[in-house]
């Protein structure tokens, strides 16, 4: 084998193994970039699989506000289990004994579902509005199961609501705790 034969080896292996990695990362982009209608697909899937899961969440926490009862003490406690009160739960309260925006929902949901306005709006001012809008998810979800995902897919409003109803807990809690500081 000639000099200019032995030098020119290594480089054409060298070349060889860089296309074979170039091919395959190619591949690999291949793989990962996905057609418009399965990037369609893969949103309508993750749509019904939130739907399903919210529908789901609302139905069990409307089943738990009629298993719990507020003790005289203020805890919660599961009707069935009446030896057993559940634990503080609220991070805010156990970490800062302070209030947060959502202190009060539990107790303010349990007085609704046995019937008490008056209790529910003394444990959170705006707990009836959060528990309409907890009801209304029952027959909202069902509605968006059934309609075709393309048409409801990327509606705004849903979001503006939930964005709603956050910033009325955070104005509520921002009230009681500015009404407060002033007695």
């Amino acid at each position: 084998m000639t000099e200019l034969e032995e030098t020119a080896l290594p480089p054409a292996r060298e070349s060889s193994e860089n296309d074979l990695i170039e091919t395959e990362q190619s591949q690999a982009t291949q793989t990962l970039e996905l057609s418009d209608e399965e990037r369609l697909q893969a949103r309508i899937h993750f749509f019904r699989k939130r739907q399903w899961f919210m529908l789901t969440l609302s139905l069990f926490v409307i089943l738990a506000a009629f298993s719990l009862r507020t003790l005289n003490t203020g805890r919660v406690q599961i009707t069935w289990l009446p030896q057993l009160p559940i634990p503080e739960l609220c991070g805010s309260r156990l970490w800062f004994d302070t209030s947060c925006p959502g202190c009060g929902l539990t107790r303010s949901f349990i007085a609704l579902a046995e019937g008490d306005v008056s209790t529910s709006l003394q444990m959170n001012r705006i707990g009836w509005i959060l528990a309409l809008a907890l009801l209304a998810q029952i027959p909202y979800r069902i509605y968006m199961l059934n309609q075709p995902p393309r048409d409801v897919i990327d509606l705004a409003w849903p979001r503006w609501f939930g964005r709603f109803l956050i910033a009325l807990l955070i104005g509520n809690w921002l009230l009681l705790v500015i009404s407060q500081q002033a007695s």
